[in-house]
């Protein structure tokens, strides 16, 4: 008698033995061990957000700054470069009839009287700039400091010349920002015992613009003398 098969199962170990050879046995597949899930969760989505947001808000905060300082820049330029430009004709006009003129301009507005000087702001605007002129020698009214951006052309006896809005052009010519100015200019005659024939002339201009919601009011002051044998 032949002993049955299953008899030698344990007597050589380290053999693997078919299924198919053992009878009335059942072969259980080892367990794989789960892969962990890759997934994102929803406090590393948020935490994600909340710092993509803080560097967008930076960003829009630097912009905006940078912005606020572009317009500033280019409004004083444009400011500084007019009142030159008005200085610059100051000192062409004729010394005794021009400096200011007395005599009534057919071409100016109505409303606007003498005494006066008449300059160009660009190629397409002519101002009458009216002033305070002092012709005694000893009494000049002309302010020997910048007037604070709150005084008002009342508050000091100065006339105050709007210049209404003037457009700003770009490199290729187009009118991209417009600037408003105010004007007072004072002419006071310096005593004949200092110097002779000579006049100083204290223009203060002033200018704003909105910086978000708060407006900003620029003021500066220009002083020249000017005598009769400049030209």
């Amino acid at each position: 008698m032949h002993p049955h098969p299953s008899s030698n199962i344990h007597a050589r170990r380290g053999t693997t033995i078919p299924s198919a050879c053992v009878e009335g046995t059942t072969v259980v597949a080892p367990i794989q061990p789960r892969k962990k899930s890759s997934g994102v969760t929803l406090v590393e989505v948020m935490v994600a957000l909340t710092l993509m947001a803080g560097v967008m808000l930076g960003f829009i905060g630097t912009f905006i700054q940078s912005r606020r300082v572009t317009e500033s820049s280019v409004l004083h330029a444009a400011a500084t470069s007019m009142t030159y430009g008005i200085i610059e004709q100051i000192k062409q006009l004729d010394y005794t009839t021009l400096l200011p003129s007395y005599e009534t301009d057919p071409f100016a507005p109505s409303a606007t009287t003498p005494p006066y000087f008449r300059v160009r702001l660009n190629q397409s605007k002519v101002v009458w700039l009216k002033v305070v002129h002092t012709t005694a020698g000893n009494t000049p009214k002309g302010p020997t400091t910048t007037p604070d951006a709150s005084v008002k052309a009342a508050d000091i006896g100065a006339i105050d010349n709007y210049t209404g809005s003037i457009p700003l052009s770009t490199v290729t010519g187009t009118a991209s920002q417009q600037i408003n100015m105010n004007i007072w200019v004072w002419i006071d005659e310096i005593p004949d015992g200092d110097a002779s024939e000579v006049k100083k002339i204290t223009l203060v201009y002033t200018y704003s613009y909105l910086d978000g919601r708060v407006e900003r009011v620029i003021r500066d002051r220009e002083v020249i003398i000017r005598t009769r044998f400049d030209q």
